[in-house]
């Protein structure tokens, strides 16, 4: 390491991007000029302060969509459009674009969030101090102002597939105040890949996403992978973000699946990970008919 470093090594120091933001718009649709969420979104990125660089994942979207996200990138030297095929996994297309990120950190960002001015910096200073490889993940309410269920408390197991697909054991957990008054950040067990933050090297060394997750739950698994790495995730409820409403995925059920049996650790985990999908499949339709929602057409 140099004692004394060059004036030209410094700037370039001083000149690094210190996060990029991914955001995976896919299948996403046309709406009013500038006022869909992913226009919403972007404009958002756009004006936090710590985000420096921009990498839109352009999959299976149509042509005035793309259209639109290659004109933002002519108009914006710190913006990148890049394209994906649409069979690949929403998990696949987000490693996709973190490949092109130059920040040292990398914020993943659903294209129907809007972020809170301010939000970065509180989660990277969450993630200051903690054990890596760190994950932080932030507030999310829906546009009413009402809370979104962006974290899971407690450690993450096969059970939890369950829980997840019942909905229960997602409440957020307490805020504690530091002694500043200032809200701090609270480690749990998972938070939302649609608002995550992690050290690109962290990501690197996790090997990011696991892109056999069709659509939902790889931000779940990547939670697990990083505790189990002896790592930190965490929660910080001062740094949020507005999430419109998004119509439901169809996988999901394939996704808690597949957490189920990558988590499986005992004989009997193991034994229930073999007939996870279909169980997990029949209690999210069961809560779903009691809910009032009606099933989801296959496409």
């Amino acid at each position: 390491m140099d004692k004394f470093p060059s004036r030209e090594r410094a700037s370039a120091a001083a000149l690094e991007p210190r996060v990029t933001a991914v955001v995976v718009a896919r299948n996403v649709r046309a709406g009013a000029a500038g006022q869909s969420p992913l226009d919403l979104c972007l404009r958002s990125a756009q004006a936090e302060p710590w985000i420096d660089d921009l990498v839109v994942v352009d999959q299976g979207n149509g042509s005035e969509v793309s259209s639109s996200l290659r004109s933002l990138e002519l108009d914006r030297r710190d913006v990148r459009v890049v394209r994906a095929e649409p069979e690949l996994s929403v998990a696949a297309a987000a490693n996709l674009g973190a490949q092109q990120a130059r920040g040292r950190w990398i914020l993943f960002l659903d294209p129907d969030v809007v972020l809170q001015r301010g939000a970065v910096a509180r989660m990277a200073a969450a993630g200051g101090g903690a054990r890596t490889p760190w994950i932080v993940g932030g507030r999310l309410t829906d546009a009413s102002g009402r809370e979104r269920g962006a974290v899971r408390g407690g450690s993450l197991n096969t059970w939890s597939a369950l829980a997840v697909a019942l909905g229960v054991g997602a409440a957020k957990p307490a805020r504690k105040r530091a002694k500043n008054d200032d809200l701090s950040a609270t480690r749990v067990g998972a938070v939302s890949g649609a608002f995550m933050l992690v050290p690109r090297d962290d990501f690197q060394a996790l090997n990011g996403f696991d892109p056999e997750f069709a659509t939902d739950f790889a931000d779940l698994d990547l939670c697990r992978r990083a505790v189990q790495a002896g790592g930190s995730v965490l929660f910080q409820p001062e740094a949020s973000g507005v999430q419109f409403d998004q119509p439901r995925t169809g996988k999901r059920a394939q996704g808690l699946a597949l957490f189920a049996a990558k988590s499986a650790r005992t004989p009997v985990e193991k034994a229930f990970a073999v007939i996870a999908a279909p169980t997990i499949a029949t209690l999210m339709a069961v809560k779903d008919f009691v809910a009032g929602r009606p099933p989801r057409r296959r496409r």
